[in-house]
């Protein structure tokens, strides 16, 4: 019975810490609508790990949120993202005016993508027009 309830914790620990890929690398905590995430840059890639509680959320319906967050913390655009609504990750566009660009609030409208693998795949596109997101941007402490 002890192995069980010790297996069951570090299965419940292990549900917001990053890919192999991002492992040291400090989150920046940015808030969307109803969701939270951490979003972590390494280069031309990225990964935002939903940390809000949200009742059976589907991937579609998180990606544009999450696609926001990228977008907020990188300053570059987010074409497409892969992954479950749990964890996203994406291939960056970034210009030289990225730095610029940082910080700002745009929605995205996101489709599904037809895939043979396991996770999800989406086309995401920034959306014209006034945000309809409230967001914030927090960068972790570090220490």
């Amino acid at each position: 019975m002890q192995w069980i309830a010790l297996a069951i914790m570090v299965l419940l620990t292990a549900c917001s810490h990053p890919s192999p890929a991002f492992y040291g690398v400090a989150p920046a905590r940015v808030t969307v609508g109803q969701s939270v995430f951490d979003v972590r840059l390494k280069g031309r890639h990225a990964q935002a790990i939903r940390r809000s509680r949200e009742w059976a959320p589907r991937t579609i319906a998180v990606a544009p949120r999450a696609a926001a967050a990228i977008a907020s913390a990188s300053g570059c655009a987010v074409p497409r993202l892969w992954g479950d609504q749990a964890m996203l990750e994406a291939a960056l566009i970034c210009g030289p005016d990225a730095a610029a660009r940082r910080g700002v609030q745009q929605p995205h409208d996101c489709r599904v993508v037809p895939t043979h693998r396991r996770w999800t795949e989406l086309a995401c596109q920034p959306r014209d027009g006034p945000s309809a997101f409230s967001m914030n941007t927090e960068l972790a402490a570090s220490g």
